[in-house]
């Protein structure tokens, strides 16, 4: 597995840090990283100087004001673990740049973020965040259970696909979970103009033996030959593999979804993998880990921001 040495957590000062501050005590137990930092981001503004001159006190850093406040929040709700350091951080300013530029120059290897289901928020951070941020991506909602068993990983026979494939495997030997692959084949709609169910069996039929065929290649490629791993595939005509994912792991039990996922750009316009985005939309309650090559996007990052 991808060595997670850092976890970043993404706190709004709002009630879902609570149930992300607890994620976090469940992700140390499992990865045992160096580093855990709480960082919340702040919008930038300047106190009037009348304002402080009548009220002295508020001539103290507003930084330090919410750095105290999460710390104490932190030191209720997060128990840690002796070989990893805790760190809490406020800045100022975009919380999209802040936090990318934090995961980038801090070495970050995971971060976790929140997509609320009850809670108000539309996930916009979120979605800007994804798509270029160097580091893999966990999202959870206010309802998440910190126990794992079961991981659905999306297959589409990529080196992206083996990356993800590759931590839930390291999961399994350290905790004994389930795993399971599903691949989505797409189709477009205009090859169905007059489909009868004995065709769609038909071809049904032939793209499960056409995937199995790819999956054994893929497993023997990647060296997973000799692991038993439940593999299935469906026929997507509508573009929306998202939705099939998500279905997919509800009927399996499945806890959480692996995703490989990569930058996809053209000159310094990203183009964010749909099928990430649409699963970090905040009606699909399961969490989502959307796993990345850092090495890769490390260097997008450079071409972008340097």
């Amino acid at each position: 597995m991808t060595q997670i040495e850092h976890i970043l957590v993404c706190l709004d000062l709002t009630d879902m840090d609570d149930a992300l501050i607890c994620y976090g005590n469940y992700l140390v137990k499992l990865f045992n990283p160096q580093k855990i930092t709480f960082l919340h981001v702040m919008a930038s503004y300047d106190i009037p100087s009348e304002l402080i001159q009548s009220f002295p006190h508020l001539d103290q850093p507003i930084q330090d004001v919410v750095k105290e406040e999460l710390q104490e929040k932190v030191n209720q709700l997060f128990t840690g673990h002796d070989t990893t350091n805790s760190i809490i951080e406020v800045a100022e300013g975009s919380t999209t740049d802040n936090i990318i530029r934090y995961a980038r120059a801090k070495n970050v290897t995971l971060t976790l973020m929140g997509k609320k289901i009850g809670f108000e928020g539309r996930g916009g951070i979120v979605r800007k965040v994804l798509g270029i941020i160097p580091s893999s991506v966990l999202l959870i909602s206010e309802t998440t259970q910190s126990d794992l068993k079961h991981v659905l990983v999306r297959m589409d026979f990529s080196k992206i696909s083996a990356l993800a494939l590759k931590m839930a495997l390291s999961l399994k030997k350290l905790f004994n979970i389930k795993i399971s692959c599903h691949h989505v084949y797409k189709l477009p709609l205009k090859y169905f103009p007059q489909s009868s169910p004995t065709e769609d069996k038909k071809l049904m039929e032939q793209i499960e033996k056409h995937s199995q065929k790819e999956f054994l290649k893929f497993k023997k490629k990647y060296d997973y030959g000799d692991i038993d791993i439940p593999f299935s595939v469906s026929l997507e005509p509508e573009n929306d593999e998202a939705h099939i994912l998500y279905r997919q792991a509800l009927a399996i039990g499945a806890d959480i979804i692996f995703i490989g996922s990569k930058i996809k750009s053209e000159l310094a316009d990203v183009i964010v993998d749909n099928t990430s985005d649409k699963l970090a939309s905040t009606e699909k309650n399961i969490p989502v880990l959307l796993v990345k090559d850092r090495k890769q996007n490390v260097g997008f990052l450079k071409f972008l921001f340097d």
